[in-house]
């Protein structure tokens, strides 16, 4: 499938964006979902990404020239990766960007992943809302170490991505 023509650049975050990441994930919509434990996590993995010593890796998403979103991706075995994602620009919030942002990504840098997860919590409706609109599909629920509340196991199948129209 040929990916619908998009005004998204995705590139991977550099030290210079440190601060901006920090800036953006300390947004009241943002530390709604991401604190404590989760957030230092985050933050420990950032730094690990830019000492060339980690597995995930940091991506800012780029509307036209403008940076709007943080994304994570961690892979999860040979063809599989968790995707954590967050629209840090309140200006491009409820913009309907969401689903063809995920669907951009996913199939211009990783069309050979099978399959990709993600973990939202249960409670955030508007996010498990996108995932779903995305093609994830609710498989199970679970309470995350880091953030002791429940979440759903969301996966996307790639076959299926390339099925939907967006």
């Amino acid at each position: 499938m040929k990916t619908k023509k998009t005004h998204f650049i995705f590139k991977h975050a550099i030290v210079e964006d440190k601060n901006r990441i920090i800036n953006w994930l300390s947004q009241p919509h943002i530390r709604k979902w991401l604190h404590s434990a989760g957030l230092q996590n985050l933050l420990n993995t950032l730094d690990r990404f830019f000492e060339n010593n980690s597995e995930s890796t940091h991506w800012i998403a780029y509307s036209h020239k403008t940076p709007f979103a943080y994304l994570l991706t961690t892979p999860e075995g040979p063809d599989a990766i968790s995707l954590d994602l967050f629209i840090c620009d309140t200006d491009f919030i409820g913009k309907g960007l969401s689903v063809p942002l995920i669907q951009t990504f996913l199939l211009d840098h990783f069309p050979h992943i099978k399959e990709i997860s993600i973990d939202p919590e249960t409670s955030n409706t508007r996010a498990v809302h996108v995932y779903q609109k995305a093609g994830f599909q609710i498989i199970g629920e679970f309470i995350a170490s880091w953030h002791p509340v429940p979440h759903y196991k969301m996966k996307l199948d790639m076959k299926d991505l390339t099925n939907l129209n967006f």
